[in-house]
């Protein structure tokens, strides 16, 4: 690990002193040693933005609630291609998506993003650890990032705490514990209503992998959302999930990654989560959610969105996409080497998925 890790700041530097403390007694003080000094760090950032977070606040009191109306959430389980829909009904006028300010600053981005963005600006990689997708201060992003300096009980709170997985998972995903569920709504709610009253008259577009599981729990909050579902062969899924945790844990955790079995908790995550969506879904009628695969998506987009907004009865003209989707066409996904037994476990144990969506384990 190189010197200039231990001096940068850890996401929680956009929360407020008692979720930072919060944080720090679930953890029951088991950092590994090299987050200490980034916690410090953060600590200090977080003390010198108190003033402005309570400034915020006040002025807040004073600003119309506005209700969030039939908003649009984009699920499906991580390296889906949530994020390539995500993006794209971002470029859309009528609609609106979080953006990485609002998700790292969710406390200060109403009346203080003209401060944050030179800092994002300096301070953000060209892009993301994952893939190769560029990223800035305005990219969309995923709300629950923001949920995470808000309530514990996040999928994100997985990056912080590696050792406390199987929790996690039931309590802020599968949404089991009630108090948990009660929470994270709760923070979800404030949250929108804040970005709504940012973005008056647009209809707001989340996109949060983990709530493949909850679109009956959101439905308590906003009956009248729609839900796209992006499904992918779990044969390229799950070697980008364990990608994607492997550049991420290193980043968000603050206890020692190496000692959880990260293949159980990917495999674990997937069985659990697409099942319930599964069992959900036959709940749910065609006005509300629509269903496509990435494999068809990525070949004919604008035509899979137009049957997407049709068949949820939402007026848009998605014709106006073209110069976004003909802007990725030169883009280069990644690719992995499956090591010994993956595939094996792969087909054993997303049978689920590769039956109801006709999936095969050869990839052809």
């Amino acid at each position: 690990m190189k010197m200039t890790d231990f001096l940068r700041p850890h996401i929680l530097m956009g929360s407020n002193l008692i979720h930072f403390f919060r944080v720090v007694f679930k953890l029951n003080f088991s950092m590994k040693g090299s987050a200490i000094p980034r916690l410090f760090l953060s600590f200090i950032i977080l003390v010198l933005f108190t003033p402005f977070r309570l400034i915020e606040a006040f002025l807040y009191l004073f600003a119309k609630r506005e209700q969030v109306k039939q908003p649009i959430f984009i699920v499906g389980h991580f390296r889906s291609g949530t994020t390539y829909v995500h993006d794209a009904l971002n470029e859309l006028d009528t609609v609106v998506a979080p953006r990485m300010v609002d998700c790292l600053y969710p406390y200060l981005n109403k009346y203080f993003k003209f401060m944050l963005v030179p800092i994002l600006k300096k301070a953000l990689p060209e892009t993301r650890l994952m893939d190769k997708m560029k990223v800035t201060w305005d990219s969309p992003q995923e709300e629950e990032f923001a949920l995470s300096l808000m309530t514990f009980d996040t999928s994100v709170s997985f990056l912080y705490a590696p050792k406390s997985n199987s929790k996690q998972l039931n309590s802020s995903v599968l949404l089991i514990d009630e108090r948990a569920k009660s929470k994270w709504l709760k923070a979800h709610l404030k949250f929108a209503r804040k970005l709504q009253s940012m973005n008056k008259g647009k209809t707001l577009v989340f996109k949060s992998p983990s709530d493949t599981s909850r679109i009956k729990e959101l439905l308590e909050i906003y009956p009248d959302a729609k839900f796209i579902h992006i499904v992918r062969n779990p044969i390229d899924v799950i070697p980008s999930t364990l990608n994607l945790y492997k550049k991420l844990l290193p980043e968000f955790s603050l206890q020692d990654e190496s000692q959880i079995d990260l293949d159980e908790f990917v495999f674990s995550f997937y069985e659990q989560m697409m099942s319930k969506y599964l069992r959900t879904k036959g709940e749910l009628n065609s006005t509300q959610l629509f269903e496509l695969k990435y494999e068809e998506f990525v070949e004919q987009p604008i035509e899979n969105l137009e049957k997407a907004f049709q068949q949820l009865n939402i007026p848009i003209d998605v014709y106006s996409l073209k110069p976004f989707f003909a802007s990725r066409k030169s883009f280069s996904r990644n690719k992995f080497e499956m090591e010994k037994g993956l595939k094996a476990s792969i087909t054993s144990r997303c049978i689920e998925v590769f039956e109801n969506y006709n999936y095969s384990s050869d990839n052809k």
